[in-house]
């Protein structure tokens, strides 16, 4: 795993790469949300996203093309407006940070959470037949 110490900045962008980003700090927590809007906003089971701090998150290309749906009062996703692919989840209670759809990171690349910043959120909102797998943080709520 990379750690703060040895950071080097990971890319990452949308499918349709109109949309580029540099991520310029580590992440400080990884969460899979499993909220009925989540999966319906990605079309998964749950969606997997990084916090990051706001300013480490850079648009390098297509900001323009950047489309924001306000989908609850104060928080905003930002999705590619040519391909549909979500990029940022932004909670404007939380004004340092921003959460990175962990799965537009070029090559799988790990996001730079430490090793127990791994949680489940809104558990029981989940899908009844997805089992999560045992040993995980877990939480009913945000």
């Amino acid at each position: 795993m990379t750690t703060a110490r040895s950071w080097t900045p990971i890319h990452g962008g949308c499918q349709c790469g109109a949309v580029r980003y540099r991520l310029n700090a580590p992440a400080k927590l990884l969460s899979h949300c499993h909220c009925s809007m989540c999966r319906k906003t990605s079309g998964t089971l749950f969606v997997t996203g990084s916090k990051v701090l706001r300013g480490a998150l850079e648009i390098l290309e297509g900001e323009d093309a950047l489309t924001i749906f306000e989908s609850s009062p104060e928080v905003y996703r930002k999705f590619c407006r040519n391909c549909g692919c979500p990029i940022v989840m932004d909670y404007r209670s939380d004004p340092d940070h921003v959460w990175l759809f962990a799965g537009t990171i070029d090559g799988g690349a790990h996001p730079g959470h430490p090793e127990d910043g791994v949680i489940q959120v809104l558990v029981g909102s989940r899908v009844p037949w997805h089992v999560i797998p045992d040993g995980g943080r877990l939480f009913e709520k945000m």
